[in-house]
């Protein structure tokens, strides 16, 4: 009954803000400027998105775009974006829709694995991977609303240590970090972790940018499952070579208990 109840009070609060249905139809509005005016109650947050180029001699089935937010709201955003892509010759065009409103967080499809997650208050960074990068200008809309399939973000969970490096082994950059909780984590808990790299020049060029996925994880369960004062390891490796321009990290880590299981 609980879950009936929070997947109805879900569908009230998207239909309120306009949600397109799954089958969508090309959207002819211009592509939104980087502010997202949302609804009276919910302050205008900024996002940036930034498509992570393939360096020469790279090998991947799969590209990456990396996403920023700054949320200036004290509360959990529920998010979703309409991107446009077209085919090589640009004579098709698809609209696909990312983001994790409406999209259930056991969802099996591998892409849904990556994106789901809500917005936290601050500044955070979400990885979309797909076969294809996006830049701003593919993005024909932006909506957000108040989380409600998600409790909210779980307290006291932080990085304790963390290091990033080029990997002389494989070739790519490696991090090895350390999570840690002042709190038992609460059931059906999940991490979401990313580390973005970013050029130390003046530009500050987003270099790459890698996401924990706990699906992809040995024990496969992604719940995060930890009591006060214990920690968990997490070792990541990046798909691309490393820069060949001197660079620095930044890791992002948020943890959420979800209310629809």
């Amino acid at each position: 009954m609980r879950r009936v109840l929070t997947c109805a009070l879900l569908a009230v609060v998207f239909s309120a803000c306009s949600v397109e249905a799954p089958e969508y139809r090309p959207t002819p509005t211009p592509a939104p400027s980087a502010t997202v005016v949302a609804k009276p109650d919910i302050l205008p947050l900024t996002y940036e998105v930034d498509p992570l180029a393939v360096r020469a001699g790279t090998v991947v089935t799969v590209s990456k775009t990396a996403i920023f937010f700054s949320n200036p709201n004290a509360f959990v955003l529920d998010w979703f974006m309409t991107v446009r892509f077209k085919s090589a010759d640009g004579l098709t065009v698809t609209d696909e829709r990312i983001g994790n409103a409406g999209v259930p967080p056991d969802r099996v499809d591998a892409k849904f694995q990556n994106w789901y997650f809500p917005i936290p208050p601050g500044d955070s960074w979400t990885v979309v991977r797909y076969d294809k990068t996006f830049t701003q200008g593919d993005v024909q809309e932006f909506k957000v609303a108040r989380s409600l399939t998600t409790i909210g973000e779980v307290s006291g969970v932080s990085v304790a240590s963390q290091t990033c490096a080029n990997d002389a082994a494989v070739g790519v950059i490696g991090c090895d970090l350390t999570v840690a909780t002042t709190t038992t984590v609460p059931g059906f808990s999940k991490l979401h972790l990313v580390v973005v790299l970013r050029s130390k020049a003046s530009s500050r060029e987003v270099l790459g940018a890698l996401q924990w996925r706990p699906e992809l994880a040995a024990n496969d369960k992604p719940w995060l499952n930890l009591a006060a004062g214990e920690t968990f390891k997490i070792q990541m490796h990046d798909g691309y070579p490393p820069p060949t321009v001197p660079w620095e990290y930044e890791v992002f880590a948020h943890a959420y208990q979800f209310s629809s299981q």
